[in-house]
């Protein structure tokens, strides 16, 4: 029976220089994989950046438009539907000038609400967007637009319960049925004009007062006149955030080399 002998097959150290050339080679192929890695992860962030400032631009040109009205065409209406229902009630007989005042009345305690701007709202709340943001010079304004909203926020949350004490007082002179018809006739113009005050015509014509103690209106004027002064505290407030809105739009626009749309 032949026998195979298996050739001893001899492994000669490979030379120093081979190890030396694979360890640089391993060495690369992971050093390009990490800074390949960080180039993606790195334009990723840029795309989710300029989406981010892109969303925050659009919400906040929309806010300052809002803004501007509330504050140079809303306000100065208000006030001066606030003077027009006391001068009614303090110089018009209640009796004959149910309309007139009923309109006034209702005009005086249109509240038109600010909503602050979401973006930046969800910017600030979100700690990962807002670390997108590579420019210190747009998170300190984004910080500052939000110490003024959450300041505007906490005066508003106070005032909303002030009018809904002045609204709830109302009723003790105004019918029902005719508080449900002009406040349905608000919401209508209100929804085609930001500003959207009830004429005389959009009051009922047989429109009658639950009581004609001239008392009653006099203290109610007081409630009117406690919400004017808060509004127009408030005023100070719709202002700071516009100008601080109108500031981070400029650094926005620097910083990141936006061109007027």
């Amino acid at each position: 029976m032949e026998v195979h002998h298996h050739p001893q097959l001899e492994h000669k150290p490979k030379p120093w220089k081979e190890y030396l050339l694979e360890g640089l080679m391993i060495f690369l192929a992971v050093t390009m994989g990490f800074f390949a890695e960080s180039l993606r992860e790195h334009i990723a962030n840029n795309e989710k950046e300029n989406q981010i400032i892109a969303s925050l631009v659009r919400d906040i040109k929309k806010d300052t438009a809002k803004l501007n009205d509330l504050i140079y065409t809303y306000m100065p209406a208000h006030n001066r539907w606030t003077d027009s229902v006391n001068k009614y009630i303090d110089s018009l007989p209640l009796k004959g000038n149910e309309r007139k005042i009923t309109m006034g009345i209702f005009n005086a305690t249109d509240w038109n609400t600010y909503a602050p701007p979401e973006m930046a709202l969800n910017v600030l709340k979100d700690a990962g967007a807002f670390n997108l943001i590579e420019r210190e010079k747009v998170k300190a304004e984004i910080l500052t637009l939000g110490t003024h909203i959450n300041e505007y926020i906490k005066y508003s949350a106070f005032l909303t319960g002030v009018e809904h004490q002045v609204d709830t007082a109302s009723t003790s002179f105004t019918p029902r049925q005719v508080q449900r018809n002009v406040v349905a006739k608000l919401y209508v113009n209100n929804a085609k004009n930001s500003n959207g005050f009830v004429a005389l015509n959009d009051i009922p014509a047989d429109v009658k007062f639950k009581t004609y103690d001239k008392r009653v209106f006099e203290n109610y004027l007081k409630r009117i006149d406690e919400v004017d002064n808060l509004l127009n505290d408030m005023l100070g407030q719709y202002k700071r955030v516009f100008d601080q809105e109108t500031m981070l739009l400029k650094v926005l626009k620097e910083e990141y080399h936006l061109k007027d749309e």
